[in-house]
């Protein structure tokens, strides 16, 4: 006997109900319509749904056994037993009490014995009862009872079929699967073999070419050879590089695998990887440049940096004066911010590009020819003139480009400028003005100081708007407070006509011929006042200057001497004169015919003795003519 015949042998053993026999007396169609009702009518009645009915026999037809109330109170009484392993001292009460109430207690006992004792009596009666009756058969709703069972049987055998046909078809598909798995599995296998000694066989021969920007490097026998250094090779180029910009090499972006047949290729490792990454001489990556209009004003590394970048500036040139706050700030350039691909050296840091934004000024920046770019192109994109596109040395404009050559895009910046409204008290200087008056009490050419100037010194309060740090228009909101008066500088400029004889300031020599003999200063262990200035008797002398005479006579050592005022502390003299055509207080101009040459006084030979003294002091003469 096979397994599955085993199985349904044992199903059908298990599901046959067995067939009782009916004790039942047999009912015609008539009493089973009336039992039919009667059982709806007993549901209905009841609240209970068909199978759920059980029966109940009323209280009135079960006759009462008065010879059971005995054993009822036999076995209440037993129930009331006091337990052998009560407490001793429950014991010690009950002999506590009085004879009257033992008695009485007794007498209770006896009563409930009795009364349990007829009270199973009569449940006892109740049985019997229903037995007899339900033997009888003449109750109908018993004759529904029985036929609630067959139905009931019925279902269950139907059910038992079903469950059995569906178990045989389950083992009936498990065995057809069992035979055919082994063919599937084989014809998996061997597909499974070939699919895996083809992409060995291509592996094998399989390299990785990976680029940078399109730019061939080498080749790899694995992809991660790359891949994990990437970060490496980037902190290491970031740090070998004086731009403060990040390196990023991004695996399938900027840097780039293909797979080709390696046949004939050396592989780099991972070690070798790195070096031709960091000392890569063109690493072109993506920046940000903030423009001015279409110009390219400053170029960092991302767009975090550039937003930083307008921010700071901003602030930096919205600085209130003290005692103000700011109102309102906005840059008055067009500025906004695009990515674009320069070389890493072009990549400035927040603050080079922060000065370069203030104050202006020439950019370099060098770039990498792209597929399709032209020098127009370029230039449009830079903001630039086609001329100002050089050879990357930086030398010569370039006419013509082609993808991968290097150039340098020249660029002047000019300052980014805010408007700015500051709003607050301030104390502030008020500078004095300069101011010239003519007038005739003075010669022309002549300049004297009436009055110094000094700055005021007040608090404004109200509105003050600046552009590019100048202030263009204030509005007050309360009278300034004064805290000092300015005064303003006042010079007088003289308008009145010079005459001939008064000083010019400057001086001229003396003589119009003549040989310097002695200079100023130490001579026979003393000093000399003057310069010594030959020449024959008889040549003229001259006013160096215009002024008033002031001596004019035989003086001394000095022989015939005169002396000139030319106002301001300053007199010439000179000496040793053969002859004088002046008097004191006689005006003479520059250049007058004033006295001749001679060897009079302490004298050693015809010369003239010329001195320039100021507030008494003598001066070398150099330092006022020049012979």
């Amino acid at each position: 006997m096979t397994y599955n015949e085993t199985e349904d042998k044992t199903l059908n053993t298990e599901i046959e109900p067995e067939v009782e026999e009916d004790t039942q007396p047999m009912l015609d169609d008539d009493q089973i319509r009336a039992a039919a009702l009667a059982y709806a009518k007993y549901l209905t009645d009841k609240g209970l749904a068909p199978g759920d009915a059980t029966f109940v026999e009323p209280e009135e037809l079960l006759p009462e056994d008065e010879d059971s109330s005995e054993e009822a109170q036999a076995e209440e009484a037993k129930e009331t037993e006091k337990p052998a392993d009560a407490p001793a001292e429950d014991e010690a009460q009950t002999d506590g009490k009085t004879e009257e109430k033992k008695k009485e207690d007794k007498r209770s006992a006896a009563k409930r014995a009795a009364d349990l004792k007829k009270i199973e009596k009569r449940r006892k009666a109740k049985a019997r009862n229903k037995e007899k009756f339900l033997k009888s058969g003449k109750d109908p709703l018993a004759s529904v009872m029985n036929l609630h069972d067959k139905v009931q049987d019925g279902i269950d055998g139907a059910l038992s079929t079903v469950g059995r046909d569906v178990i045989r078809g389950a083992h009936k598909i498990s065995s057809t699967y069992k035979a055919t798995r082994r063919g599937i599995g084989i014809a998996i296998l061997v597909t499974g073999l070939l699919v895996a000694g083809i992409l060995i066989v291509f592996d094998y021969f399989t390299v990785y070419e990976y680029a940078y920007n399109g730019k061939v490097l080498g080749y790899v026998k694995d992809q991660e050879e790359v891949t994990d250094v990437l970060d490496v090779a980037g902190r290491q180029l970031t740090t070998n590089s004086s731009t403060e910009a990040d390196v990023k090499f991004v695996a399938n972006q900027n840097v780039t695998f293909n797979p080709v047949d390696g046949r004939g290729k050396s592989t780099d490792d991972s070690d070798t990887v790195v070096n031709k990454l960091i000392y890569m001489t063109d690493i072109e990556t993506e920046a940000y440049a903030v423009y001015d209009g279409n110009k390219v004003v400053a170029i960092v590394k991302d767009q975090n940096d550039a937003d930083s970048l307008l921010l700071q500036t901003k602030a930096d040139l919205s600085t209130p004066d003290r005692g103000m706050e700011v109102v309102s700030s906005e840059f008055i350039n067009e500025l906004s911010v695009k990515p674009v691909n320069v070389l890493l050296g072009s990549v400035q840091s927040n603050t080079a590009a922060q000065k370069q934004m203030t104050n202006g000024g020439e950019m370099n920046t060098y770039h990498i020819i792209e597929d399709g770019e032209t020098i127009q192109s370029l230039a449009a994109q830079f903001g630039v003139e086609d001329f100002e596109i050089f050879d990357e040395s930086n030398s010569e404009p370039v006419t013509e480009v082609e993808t991968g050559d290097r150039v340098c895009i020249r660029s002047l910046v000019q300052p980014v400028q805010v408007k700015m409204v500051e709003k607050g008290k301030i104390k502030e200087v008020v500078e004095f003005k300069t101011i010239k008056k003519e007038t005739d009490e003075y010669y022309k050419g002549d300049a004297y100081l009436q009055q110094e100037g000094q700055d005021g010194l007040q608090i404004f309060e109200g509105y003050i708007t600046k552009i590019g740090g100048e202030e263009t228009k204030r509005k007050q909101t309360a009278k300034p407070e004064v805290l000092r008066k300015k005064k303003d500088k006042i010079i007088l400029i003289g308008t009145a006509e010079r005459p001939k004889t008064a000083a010019t300031g400057t001086f001229i020599v003396p003589l119009d011929h003549y040989v310097i003999t002695s200079e100023w200063g130490g001579r026979w262990g003393r000093l000399h006042e003057g310069m010594d200035l030959a020449a024959p008797t008889g040549t003229p002398i001259h006013a160096s200057d215009g002024g008033k005479i002031i001596k004019a006579n035989y003086w001394s050592g000095h022989g015939l001497c005169v002396e000139v005022d030319h106002g301001n502390g300053i007199i010439t003299r000179y000496s040793h004169c053969s002859a004088v055509f002046v008097s004191i207080g006689d005006l003479v101009y520059q250049g007058q015919h004033i006295a001749n040459v001679g060897n009079t006084g302490h004298s050693f030979g015809s010369h003239c003795h010329f001195e320039v003294r100021v507030n008494g002091t003598s001066q070398n003469p150099r330092n006022y003519i020049n012979p």
